[in-house]
């Protein structure tokens, strides 16, 4: 249970740490595409902050919800999905399910 537990929180932990390096690697080598996903995480944005929530509370989402960290919560995600997936693979080829 204690493996299981130290496995998942490092798996975060990793996630988080890929996902900033894959966000500078994309910086870097592309910073045209780089351009492109603020963009898409600017329409996100404006996606989420436009639902017709209550502005008592929308407010707050306009606040403390901004492009960058949009971005960084997809890179992030998709390094998990990667882990994920490898994880799986792993586990399949070494007999576990």
């Amino acid at each position: 249970m204690l493996l299981r537990l130290l496995l998942s929180t490092s798996t975060l932990f990793l996630s988080l740490i890929l996902g900033a390096v894959a966000l500078a690697v994309v910086a870097v080598n592309s910073p045209a595409l780089l351009h492109e996903m603020l963009g898409f995480a600017g329409d996100l944005k404006s996606i989420i902050t436009s639902t017709g929530l209550d502005p008592q509370y929308n407010i707050w989402v306009e606040l403390l919800l901004e492009e960058r960290q949009l971005l960084f919560m997809l890179f992030t995600i998709g390094v998990r999905i990667v882990l994920g997936l490898l994880a799986g693979l792993t586990g399949l080829a070494f007999g576990r399910r």
